[in-house]
């Protein structure tokens, strides 16, 4: 990954509504994370009291996920629901799709990347929300019977 590249996704990363990215590449490892704004000195800032709170529980219920077969990331880059701002989504939970249909576009480097389904099936999940960056294998939907 050059430095060109690493800019683009900064740029997409700060105009996403994503507070963090983590990119693992080549040994390279990329990690941005968005923070509240830094207060500058002419700008009076009271201390906010902090609060923590701690739930304890004995045994905690394993969140069961639907089955199926997740869709997942194959790039990094901004995820689209939709071929425009204008048009409807592409699928929606509960949709039945067949393999090669189209489930969402990725913007990485201002080109637009098709994700297709890899069998039919009926949206059971989506994890992504529109122009959300995504990064490398992020799950997308869930697809099963």
């Amino acid at each position: 990954m050059n430095i060109k590249e690493i800019k683009e996704l900064v740029e997409v990363f700060d105009k996403s509504t994503s507070s963090s990215l983590e990119i693992k590449q080549d040994g390279l490892e990329f990690k941005i994370t968005k923070g509240a704004p830094v207060a500058s000195e002419t700008t009076p800032v009271a201390a906010a009291p902090v609060v923590q709170s701690t739930v304890v529980t004995e045994n905690p219920a394993p969140v069961e996920e639907p089955a199926g077969e997740k869709v997942l990331a194959p790039l990094v880059g901004v995820f689209y629901a939709a071929p425009s701002p204008e048009e409807a989504a592409y699928v929606q939970v509960g949709d039945h799709v067949k393999a090669g249909q189209i489930l969402c576009l990725i913007e990485a480097m201002k080109m637009m990347s098709e994700i297709t389904a890899p069998c039919d099936g009926v949206i059971k999940q989506i994890y992504a929300k529109n122009q959300d960056v995504v990064g490398f294998e992020d799950p997308l939907f869930l697809i099963g019977d």
